[in-house]
C-alpha cells in the first residue's frame, strides 16, 4: 500500500488483495523446504498438549477482552484511527490530513503498518472497521501461540521451548489488557520480534531462506513502530557478529536488512517528496541530555513495570535465564538486544525536561517486547 501511495496509485482492495497473494505465493517459493533440514515430527505429549491447552484459553480471554472494548488503546481512539479512517476515505495517505496543522498530534511520521491494515479493512468494510482494528490483538496472539512453539523446538527439543512459547501467549494476553494494546502497533512487534529472535537462534538462521525470512519479520517490525527501527538495526549486527562463522555476511546483511531498507524507505520517501517529513519525529536535540533526571527516569521506568503485574512478565524469563545451568552463547543475542533497547528508551526519556506521565503510560508497552527476548533465550540455555 505504500509503494501504491509513493507511485500514485489509489488503493483498490481487490488489487491490493490479489498482490498480497502473489507476494505471498513468491515468498513461499523462496523459502523452500529444502534449503533446511524439516524437524522430526513426534506426537505431542502431555506437557505440549496442556501448553496448548493454556496458549488457546489465553487467546480466548484476550478475544473476550477485546470484544467487550477491556483492552482497547486509547491511541487507537487518537491517533491509529483517524489515520487509517482519512486513508481509507481518500484510498491513499491523505495529504490534506497530514498537512493539517491540528493534526501534529496524530504523528504524522509514524511507520504506516498499523493504519495501512486498519485502512484496508474499513475500505472493504464501507466504514471504519472497528473489529478489524481491535481483533488484531487476539490474532497476532494466535498467530505466535501457532508458530512459536516450532521454531523453538527446532532449536531445543526439550518441553522449555514449549513452556516457553505458552509464557510468552499468556504473558503478553495480560500484558495487553492490562496496557491496553488493543488497535495498537504493540500486537505487531510481539509477533514479528519474538519470531525474529527466536529464528536469529535457531540452525534455520545459517540458511538463506532463514535470513531471508528473519528479514521479513524485521521488515514488519520495523513498519509497525518507531521503536522497532534500532530493534532492527541490534538484532540484525548481533546477528552478524555472533554466528559471523557460520554465514556469508555480505548476503546475510542484504536478507536481514533489504527488506527493512525497501518497506521503510518506501515510506521516508513518500514523507520527503510531499515534503511532510524527513524522519521520524524528534523528541528534543539529541545531544541536550539531562543526566541530571537519570535516577527519576530509571525510577518511574521501574514503577510503570512494576504496576503490569509486580513486573513478574519481566522477573520469570529473567529468574530462568539466570537460574539455567550453562547458558548458550547465542543467548547474548537476546539478551543484548534487550540491553541496547532498554538503555535507548532510557536515553529517548532523558530528552524530556518533565517526562514522567510520558514514562507512566508508555514504558510498560516500549518495554514489552523485552519479555520475549528473556524468554527465548532462557529457553535455548543450557543446550
Amino acid at each position: 500500500m505504500t509503494l501504491f501511495a509513493l507511485a500514485g496509485i489509489l488503493w483498490q482492495p481487490i488489487v491490493l488483495l490479489a498482490v498480497s497473494a502473489l507476494t505471498a505465493f513468491l515468498l513461499r517459493f523462496l523459502l523452500r523446504k529444502q534449503d533446511s533440514a524439516a524437524p522430526e515430527r513426534t506426537r505431542p505429549g502431555l506437557p505440549a498438549a496442556m501448553a496448548a491447552a493454556i496458549s488457546t484459553l489465553a487467546v480466548l480471554i484476550a478475544v473476550a477482552a477485546t470484544t467487550s472494548a477491556a483492552a482497547t488503546s486509547p491511541d487507537l481512539l487518537y491517533f491509529w484511527g483517524p489515520k487509517a479512517q482519512a486513508f481509507a476515505f481518500a484510498r491513499t495517505f491523505d495529504l490534506a490530513f497530514l498537512r493539517d496543522y491540528y493534526m501534529q498530534y496524530v504523528h504524522v511520521s509514524y511507520p504506516p503498518l498499523v493504519t495501512n491494515l486498519s485502512a484496508l479493512a474499513s475500505m472493504i468494510a464501507g466504514k471504519f472497521a472497528w473489529g478489524a482494528a481491535t481483533l488484531t490483538f487476539p490474532l497476532c496472539l494466535g498467530a505466535l501461540a501457532l508458530s512459536l512453539p516450532s521454531v523453538l523446538r527446532g532449536i531445543d527439543a526439550r518441553p522449555s521451548g514449549v513452556f516457553a512459547s505458552t509464557f510468552l501467549v499468556a504473558t503478553f494476553g495480560f500484558l495487553g489488557n492490562n496496557l491496553d494494546v488493543a488497535g495498537n502497533g504493540e500486537p505487531w512487534l510481539w509477533i514479528y520480534e519474538t519470531l525474529a529472535a527466536a529464528l536469529l537462534v535457531g540452525p534455520f538462521a545459517a540458511t538463506a531462506a532463514g535470513q531471508l525470512l528473519a528479514g521479513l519479520l524485521i521488515a514488519g517490525a520495523a513498519t509497525a513502530k518507531v521503536e522497532a527501527l534500532p530493534f532492527a538495526l541490534a538484532v540484525a549486527a548481533l546477528f552478524l557478529f555472533l554466528r559471523r562463522r557460520e554465514i556469508e555476511i555480505g548476503p546475510a546483511a542484504a536478507f536481514l536488512l533489504l527488506p527493512t531498507a525497501i518497506s521503510l524507505g518506501a515510506w521516508l520517501a513518500f514523507g520527503a517528496t510531499h515534503r511532510l517529513f524527513a524522519f521520524y519525529e524528534q523528541y528534543g536535540s539529541f545531544f541536550d541530555i539531562r543526566w541530571q533526571d537519570l535516577g527519576d527516569d530509571l525510577g518511574n521506568v521501574g514503577k510503570a513495570i512494576w504496576s503490569a503485574g509486580w513486573a513478574l512478565p519481566w522477573l520469570l524469563p529473567l529468574a530462568a535465564l539466570l537460574a539455567a545451568r550453562k547458558r548458550s552463547r547465542l543467548a547474548l543475542l537476546p539478551v543484548l538486544v534487550s540491553v541496547v533497547l532498554a538503555a535507548f528508551f532510557v536515553f529517548t526519556y532523558l530528552h524530556q525536561s518533565d517526562p514522567a506521565q510520558w514514562i507512566s503510560w508508555s514504558a510498560g508497552r516500549v518495554f514489552s517486547p523485552i519479555v520475549a527476548f528473556l524468554a527465548v533465550a532462557a529457553a535455548i540455555s543450557g543446550r
